[in-house]
C-alpha cells in the first residue's frame, strides 16, 4: 500500500508529538465483547503501518534534499543526516506504541473472552494458535467450542444489563 501524503500543521503534543495521525477510538468498557470485536478494539495496530510511511517520507524527503543540494558530499551533511534522525526516531516511538498496544489488545482479548465463555487461558491460547479465521470467527468459535448458542447468549447480557 502507498503511503498516504504527509500530514503537516497538526497539533503537537509534548506527550505524543511522534503521531500524525488520530488513534482508534475504543468502544467504552460496558459495550459488549461482540460489539468491541465488531468495531476492532482488538485489531491489529495501525502504528505499524504509519512507522514504515515514516520511512517511506524520509526517503522521500532525502531524495529531495540530495536533489536540491549544491555541495561536494551530501552525505556528510548534518542537514541530510538529521532528516534521517528525526524519521527514524519517530519510527522507534511509533513500533514501541505498536508492540505495546498489539500486546495491551491481546491479553484485554484474552481475558475477557475466557471471561465471557467461563473459559481456561491456556486452553484458549492453544486455539488462538492454531485458528486461521477473524477475531470474531473465534469469538463463535469459542462459543461454539463452550456449546452456546451466541445469540441466545447475547440477548441474555442485553436483557440482564436492562433490569
Amino acid at each position: 500500500m502507498k503511503a498516504p501524503k504527509k500530514p503537516i500543521h497538526r497539533k503537537r503534543t509534548p506527550f505524543y508529538w511522534w503521531r500524525r495521525f488520530r488513534t482508534h477510538k475504543s468502544l467504552p468498557y460496558k459495550a459488549t465483547l461482540l460489539d468491541k470485536i465488531r468495531n476492532g478494539d482488538f485489531e491489529y495496530p495501525e502504528y505499524f503501518q504509519q512507522a514504515e510511511w515514516e520511512l517511506e517520507w524520509m526517503r522521500d524527503e532525502q531524495k529531495e534534499f540530495i536533489a536540491n543540494y549544491h555541495g561536494d558530499n551530501y552525505m556528510s551533511d548534518h542537514l541530510y543526516l538529521d532528516i534521517e534522525k528525526r524519521a527514524r526516531k519517530r519510527w522507534k516511538a511509533l513500533y514501541e506504541d505498536g508492540m505495546k498496544t498489539e500486546f495491551d489488545r491481546m491479553e484485554d482479548f484474552k481475558t475477557k473472552l475466557c471471561k465471557e465463555f467461563k473459559f481456561n487461558k491456556n486452553k484458549l491460547v492453544d486455539i488462538m494458535e492454531e485458528f486461521g479465521g477473524t477475531t470474531e470467527d473465534l469469538y463463535f468459535h469459542v462459543a461454539e467450542l463452550q456449546g452456546i448458542n451466541v445469540d441466545t447468549f447475547n440477548r441474555l447480557k442485553k436483557y440482564a444489563s436492562n433490569l
